[in-house]
Formats: C-alpha cells, structure tokens, sequence
C-alpha cells in the first residue's frame, strides 16, 4: 500500500473547485429542490461582511373590484402595495484536519478526491445541521408568537403506552399540509428522522419512483420527496421522544456562498513525529442559508466576537420574526411520538 503525501498532490483552485462542488452536491436540500441559489442574496454578500437584507413585495389585496360608472364625478381610489425587508446574516467558518487522517490513501485512487470529498462532505453535513438548526428558529418563533398556525403536534409525554393517534400517520401529515389552506399544493417534500420512516413503511404507504431523467430513484409519501436525517429533532422527555418532521415546498430557503480569500491552506510541520513531518489541511466556507418569509433579528449572537450565530443561536424563537403571511411560507411541521 502507497501513502500519498498531501503536499505532492495540493493544489489550492483544485482543493476548493472540488470541495465545493462536493458540499453542493451532497446537500439533499438543493437536490430536491426545496434550497435554491438566490442571486440577490448572493449579490450582497459579494459586497462583503455577514449580514443584509432581502427586500420583497407583498402580495395584493384580495377583495371585491370597483364596478365602472358613467359618472365623471366618482373616482376610484388605487390601493397600494407594501414591502417587507427579511434580514439576513451569514456564516464564516472554518476546520482542519491532519493528513495523518486524510491522505493515506491507495496509489490507484485519486487522492484529491478522496480527501476533497471527504471534505466536501463535512460541508455538506454542517450546511444541513445550519439549516435544521434555523428552522427549529422558526418552529420556536411561529410557536410564541403565531400561535403555532404552522404547526401539527400530536404528540404528548404521558406515561403510558403511545397510541395510533400520537404517531405519525397520512392523516396528522395531511392536516400540516392543511396549515397552509388552499396553497398546500405548494408543499413537496418532507424531511423526517429514520424512526419515522420506519413507523410510514410498516404502513405500507412509501413509494418509490425515478426522476424525470429516469436515473436517479427517491422515496415519496402522499406524493410528497423524503428526505431521512436523523439530525432532525428526537426530544427525549420524561417518558417518551418526540419527533418533528418538517414539510418543504420548492424553493422555501434561499442559499448564497460568500467571498473566502483562501479557502484551503496547508501547514507543513516538519518536526513532528519526531522529525517525520505532517502535514494539516485547513478548509473555510462562507455561506448563508435563510428561509423566505422571517427576518433573523441577531438578538442573541454568541459566535466569536458576537458577530457569527451557532446553530443554538439559529435556534431561538427571540432571533426570528416572521414577516409573510402563512399561506406564503412553504414550511409546516408535524411532531409525532413515532
């Protein structure tokens, strides 16, 4: 077996083309279609800095038009269109790893995609933990402070044995789908945790079909994308876990990357090992994931000097306000025993 050196195969364009286009690609949130990239977003952040805003329009007035007249005299009075601003802000982070770990790899492969996919991956994994954390926000958010209108919670924490009502099923995913009335066509896909993939397949109710390129194959549940991640919410209580499960419509969540002036690097350090030598690869990112429809208030920031939001600070309800109307939000949510 060869060992290949990280410093006889490093390239920085190299590292970060790859690494990026990995993290892009293994984010189950932009294949499905329910993250898209936003050139607005991504327009601002090329200025600089971690925060912005998102100008949008609201929709019209619905209700009864003017009846025309013949009479000169009576004149109609236009209505108006209002705007909301939803501020954003961004996350800059970064992460090493030794080569001791990333670079032994057999000759026959290719070690640049190996440790970049490897890396790439770790992105990947971190951007979905960002965007779990981010809506746990807005779940907290819409419970104090829009009564809970997005929200189907049929679980409880009693001692005993948990029932058919409590668990997830096609009727509590219905009525989350009915949290958005007469727009609930626009929800298609649902992210949920194994355990709650597991309680739908013992329904027999999981189907699994192919894109329209008829190559790539994906569960789906009342017509609705699955996504399974166990990072989502599993809530032990005092006597039973509870599960949330988030239902997305096509393009809930605008994504952008930001500007990283060196987003790899390696430092050689010839003395260790006793004079051996190692190698460490460091990776940054800049990015923004930011759900259409709430503005991140930066109430609470408890990243480095204040400025950068952790995931628990992504997950308050104090950070986030909702500035839509519901049926203008494609995201619902169901918590269920199992």
């Amino acid at each position: 077996m060869a060992v290949v050196a990280l410093a006889n195969v490093y390239n920085p364009v190299t590292f970060g083309r790859r690494t990026q286009e990995e993290q892009l690609q293994l984010n189950r949130f932009l294949a499905s279609g329910v993250a898209v990239p936003d050139p607005l977003l991504a327009a601002q952040m090329a200025q600089g800095g971690n925060t912005g805003q998102l100008t949008n329009f609201n929709g019209l007035t619905i209700g009864e038009p003017n009846y025309n007249s013949d009479n000169p005299a009576t004149q109609s009075t236009p209505d108006n269109i209002s705007n909301k601003v939803s501020r954003f802000r961004s996350a800059q982070r970064n992460k090493s790893w030794s080569t001791m770990d990333l670079a032994r790899e057999l000759a026959l492969q290719d070690p640049v995609a190996a440790i970049t996919g490897r890396i790439g991956a770790y992105w990947a994994n971190d951007d979905e933990q960002r965007l779990f954390a981010t809506l746990l926000g807005v779940l907290a958010s819409n419970v104090a402070d829009n009564a809970s209108d997005m929200v189907i919670d049929v679980s409880n924490d009693s001692a005993g044995a948990v029932v058919a009502g409590e668990q997830i099923s096609g009727n509590a995913v219905i009525d989350g789908l009915q949290t958005m009335g007469d727009h609930k066509d626009k929800l298609t896909t649902i992210a949920m945790h194994s355990k709650i993939h597991s309680r739908l397949q013992k329904q027999n109710l999981i189907t699994v079909i192919r894109n329209s390129d008829n190559n790539i194959m994906f569960e789906q549940y009342l017509g609705k994308r699955i996504i399974i991640d166990d990072s989502l919410p599993a809530v032990a209580g005092a006597n039973r876990i509870k599960y949330t499960s988030i239902i997305f419509g096509a393009g809930a969540v605008g994504y952008a990357p930001g500007q990283v002036l060196n987003p790899s690097e390696i430092l050689r350090r010839p003395n260790a090992g006793n004079g051996g030598g190692q190698d460490e690869i460091y990776s940054r990112i800049h990015n923004a994931w930011h759900p259409y429809g709430f503005d991140f208030t930066s109430t609470t920031l408890t990243g480095i000097a204040g400025v950068q939001a952790s995931y628990a600070d992504l997950k308050l309800a104090a950070n986030w306000t909702r500035n839509y109307a519901r049926k203008n939000i494609p995201i619902a949510f169901v918590c269920s025993n199992d």
